[in-house]
């Protein structure tokens, strides 16, 4: 690895919006899969951990840090 990618590393590990995104990414993807699971038995909760996944990854996703050019 390079000493940049090192250092972005340790800013995205270090950010607060990080942190609370990877904390509440199981809580999602339980709660989706236990209510499609409700709705429609085993193959609900199945489609719905697929969504929890998605979600959660979605959440992550929008809480890593943005490098923005202003113009």
């Amino acid at each position: 690895m390079t000493i940049g990618i090192k250092n972005e590393m340790k800013i995205l590990y270090g950010s607060w919006d990080f942190k609370k995104a990877r904390f509440w990414f199981w809580p999602i993807v339980i709660g989706i899969t236990i209510l499609f699971g409700l709705f429609d038995g085993i193959k609900g909760a199945f489609v719905g951990f697929l969504y929890g996944i998605v979600v959660g990854l979605f959440i992550i996703h929008e809480s890593l840090p943005v490098n923005k050019k202003v113009r």
